[in-house]
């Protein structure tokens, strides 16, 4: 899982993905909005099938918290 979350964030940040870890923050580290987390947990959310609420959003901060959830 979290080499496909790697992946998906390096494209949609134009990052090299090497520089994503688990403990990558979104907003300190890839400078994310909340425009940028909601549309990639929209992304998420179509290519798995789990639903990820406004709840998530707020608890979700690294890299490593989001592959959690999504393996939970």
């Amino acid at each position: 899982m979290f080499e496909r979350i790697q992946k998906e964030l390096a494209d949609y940040f134009g990052v090299d993905p090497a520089t994503i870890t688990p403990d990558t923050s979104f907003t300190a580290d890839l400078k994310a909005d909340s425009l940028a987390l909601m549309e990639l947990m929209f992304n998420l959310e179509s290519e798995t099938g789990k639903t990820l609420d406004d709840e998530v959003l707020d608890k979700v901060k690294t890299v490593g918290d989001l592959c959690k959830f999504m393996q939970d």
